[in-house]
């Protein structure tokens, strides 16, 4: 899924890289979902930067998310980012 993602200043030491697999919750469900982002050129803090992320665990979470949704980045209970769902690719 292509998605542009904020990380918050003061909630990470350090900027994440791609690889990142934290968990988020979609809007619209209250879930944990776990997502791992494939590529994440992310340079500033508080800067909205375009993604590529997947559904760590469970394909069949495409099919309930769709283009415009947001999204919270979460660590544990605390919440260090957030997204909004660009485009999803086909399988």
């Amino acid at each position: 899924m292509y998605v542009e993602v904020i990380f918050y200043s003061g909630q990470r030491k350090e900027l994440p890289a791609s690889g990142y697999r934290p968990d988020a919750v979609f809007q619209g469900n209250q879930d944990y979902w776990g997502i791992t982002f494939l590529d994440l050129p992310v340079e500033r803090f508080d800067v909205a930067t375009p993604a590529m992320i997947k559904f760590t665990f469970q394909d069949s979470h495409y099919q309930e998310v769709v283009p415009g949704q947001f999204f919270t980045i979460l660590e544990g209970a605390r919440q260090v980012g957030e997204g909004k769902i660009i485009s999803i690719e086909e399988k």
